[in-house]
């Protein structure tokens, strides 16, 4: 019989091992949060990220564009904290116009992550995707994926390739099943039909399924999901920090459970320079929840 020294000390190593992070990683903006205009971060912002997400067991960082200088300064943090990157090439039909209006800049994009590999190493990237939630035709997108993924092969960097679109799209059109991966983004909030403490079976018995029915054994990323902490409700999900903190321990519990699966949390930090809506703008994680003694509670 264990004594109760013993006992109390077995039980609280049992509490750490179970109380820990099941995503993969975690979406981070090139913006810094805190601020009312788009603010690119700095290295010490980067650095504050990548210490996070190690911290607090994640093991990959998510960006969305180049700008701000972000694959380098995203990379050099990453690189540091032991973590991979998830990079991604942002292009944005409404303010840019479509992908043949894009042709330049992406083909430059493609050609910094080829230099950025060149200085981190292949093994720091676990994937490149070419647009996020673009709304142009799904050939058009994939043309252009799969032209990146020639030139960087030609370069010898066999990094997996694709796209990211809403979980809805990709259902819908099963050309973006052709990439390496199949990059989606699926939020609970948004669909309106659940509250928080399912938005991990909205993940992992609605969205994962239907991706997988359509786009067979390819490796499936979750992307982006999340929930908001202000703003309007949408039917039944809710809206406050206890919501969004009760979506995040779901949404852990469920990654557990599937890990063929990887899951994105969105994202860092608020983005308050978004123009769209206090739901858009309050996906943040950090610094509002103490993560490894509350969101990551065993489940």
């Amino acid at each position: 019989m264990l004594s109760l020294p013993v006992l109390f000390v077995s039980l609280i190593f049992t509490n750490v091992v179970l109380a820990r992070t099941n995503f993969q990683g975690v979406v981070a903006a090139n913006s810094r949060s805190g601020t009312s205009s788009y603010t690119c971060r700095t290295q010490a912002d980067w650095n504050t990220v990548a210490n996070d997400l190690k911290n607090n067991g994640f093991k990959s960082l998510r960006i969305l564009g180049f700008d701000c200088n972000a694959l380098d300064l995203a990379s050099s943090s990453a690189a540091a904290a032991g973590l991979t990157v998830l990079a991604g090439i942002y292009y944005d039909l409404i303010s840019q116009g479509p992908v043949a209006n894009n042709h330049a800049r992406i083909d430059a994009d493609v050609q910094t992550f080829i230099s950025a590999v060149r200085k981190y190493g292949a093994g720091r990237y676990i994937g490149l995707t070419v647009g996020n939630e673009v709304a142009d035709s799904p050939a058009n997108i994939m043309n252009k994926v799969n032209q990146a993924r020639s030139t960087i092969r030609s370069a010898g960097i066999n990094t997996p390739v694709s796209t990211v679109h809403t979980w809805v799209d990709v259902r819908a059109n099963s050309l973006f099943c052709q990439g390496d991966f199949v990059g989606a983004n699926a939020h609970a909030f948004f669909d309106g039909n659940f509250n928080s403490g399912q938005a991990g079976d909205f993940v992992f018995k609605t969205v994962v399924p239907s991706l997988k029915s359509v786009c067979g054994g390819k490796k499936l990323i979750i992307t982006e999901s999340g929930w908001p902490s202000r703003g309007n409700s949408n039917r039944l999900a809710g809206v406050s920090t206890g919501e969004e903190r009760n979506a995040l321990l779901n949404l852990n519990c469920a990654c557990r459970d599937d890990t063929s699966v990887s899951v994105f949390a969105f994202e860092y930090d608020d983005q308050n320079w978004k123009p769209q809506n206090e739901n858009e703008r309050s996906f943040g994680i950090f610094p509002k929840f103490n993560l490894n003694g509350d969101v990551f509670a065993p489940c």
